[in-house]
């Protein structure tokens, strides 16, 4: 009764974990990345206000237009670069689904940075592809060097992950600039997942879209705004590809929480940039305790 490609997946280590702790008595959770202050009140302000309003209806696939347009503003602006197109999408997962669905075929080669997020070796495996991890032990810096010998005539993908979940690393300059030069001498699509870029402090996050013209860019609200149950992400880059997402949005998700992307405009406005400090010297006091 249950199809085969079900086999390929197995339950997250991290909600295993997760499941496990619900039992203990005051456990620390270090697990899941859900951010411990909540939603900006500015925020939830306008979701509440979108609501009555009357957003609560589908929205274009793509997402509606006023908000498509600041963010892609805002990449210009804070990035640097210049998407040919935009999806609005349920969170960076709605987005990475859309893009492996409609980019991996069978015998298809993803490379992975290990250690990396969960759903990167499920999603391959469920598209029928074949992930290939490139060990970053011990300093976990994704780099040409390490990344070149695990690329193979059937690599068709190359994902990024900067600032990196679960380890936290950042590709400087140097890294993305020979990422960059072998995914465009092998013609690989980079999959750049960049939700955690608000979160970079030691050196300033950069995008490899920069560099790389054909780089699908994915990122959302969940970590930045503490909005995780909102479901609110995009995915921006190649227009061939996004169009593709989008058609296949249609038969899927259908589109993003209409009033989440309301006051997903709202969110573009509001500085986060307390929230992120407080993350840094929650940080840098574990860091240097050990």
């Amino acid at each position: 009764m249950i199809a085969r490609r079900m086999s390929k997946l197995d339950s997250s280590g991290i909600r295993k974990v997760f499941d496990l702790a619900a039992k203990l008595k005051n456990p620390v959770n270090l697990s899941i990345g859900q951010p411990d202050f909540d939603v900006p009140d500015e925020v939830k302000q306008a979701g509440i206000d979108a609501i009555h309003a009357g957003a609560n209806r589908y929205t274009v696939t793509q997402g509606i237009a006023e908000l498509r347009t600041a963010i892609l503003e805002k990449l210009r602006q804070e990035r640097g670069v210049e998407p040919e197109g935009i999806v609005i999408t349920s969170g960076v997962s709605g987005a990475l689904m859309l893009a492996f669905l409609v980019l991996v075929e069978p015998g298809d080669e993803v490379i992975i940075p290990d250690p990396y997020f969960v759903m990167y070796k499920h999603l391959v495996n469920l598209t029928g592809g074949t992930p290939r991890f490139v060990d970053t032990y011990p300093d976990f810096r994704f780099t040409r060097e390490r990344i070149e010998p695990h690329v193979t005539p059937r690599t068709k993908i190359l994902v990024l992950n900067s600032p990196a979940n679960p380890t936290g690393a950042i590709c400087n300059k140097a890294d993305l600039e020979g990422i960059a030069q072998l995914a465009a001498e092998r013609d690989l699509l980079v999959i750049s997942d960049e939700i955690y870029q608000h979160f970079s402090y030691d050196e300033p996050h950069q995008s490899i879209a920069r560099l790389h013209k054909k780089t699908l860019l994915v990122d959302g609200f969940s970590k930045s705004h503490a909005m995780t149950g909102w479901r609110l992400g995009f995915a921006a880059g190649p227009a061939d590809i996004l169009n593709q997402m989008a058609m296949l949005q249609q038969y899927s998700f259908v589109c993003a929480p209409s009033f989440a992307q309301v006051a997903g405009l709202k969110a573009l406005q509001t500085d986060t940039k307390p929230y992120a400090e407080a993350y840094r010297r929650k940080r840098d006091l574990i860091y240097n305790g050990l």
